[in-house]
């Protein structure tokens, strides 16, 4: 299997990513590693990329890329579990996590959401666990954002990924 990664001098391309992912993602905010909205363009997306092309490098556990993904949340050092709170909608729940734990639910939403997009866009295809949970996250995400009526971008864009993402095979 050929894995696509990215140049240290240009960061996610077209060129650089698979085209199963070029062709299902068309937009061209999906290449942005400095667009907020985007799943590279945070921090947490961006080093969960960076990761996960050096997870793939050194071809260790790929079959395991859930327990991965995790682990590196984990790793974070967050008061909670992110496996235990990965599949919460919720929305009552999750701000009681958030009260405890500010950064959990947006650090842990982003790095599922960059690590959905990055199997694709390294390697074609996407586990059918972690395509599951990147589409709970971006629903997660939906609902914090219309809860607090945030950027209009926002919700359009997590929007737009989870129907591009909903319609990969």
């Amino acid at each position: 299997m050929k894995y696509y990664f990215d140049t240290e001098d240009n960061g996610p391309s077209r060129e650089t990513s698979h085209p199963n992912f070029v062709n299902a993602m068309t937009s061209d905010f999906y290449f942005s590693c400095l667009d907020e909205c985007s799943p590279f363009g945070n921090d947490d997306g961006a080093d969960l990329l960076y990761n996960l092309e050096d997870w793939y490098r050194e071809k260790k556990w790929t079959r395991n890329i859930v327990k991965w993904m995790f682990n590196q949340i984990d790793e974070m050092g967050f008061e909670f579990q992110s496996e235990s709170c990965s599949t919460l909608l919720d929305l009552k729940t999750i701000k009681e996590i958030d009260d405890k734990d500010e950064f959990l639910i947006l650090a842990m939403d982003n790095s599922i959401i960059a690590t959905g997009f990055g199997q694709i866009k390294i390697t074609g295809k996407i586990d059918k666990k972690l395509k599951a949970l990147t589409l709970i996250a971006l629903k997660r995400q939906l609902l914090i954002a219309s809860e607090d009526k945030i950027n209009i971008e926002y919700l359009n864009r997590i929007e737009l990924m989870s129907s591009d993402l909903s319609k990969f095979e």
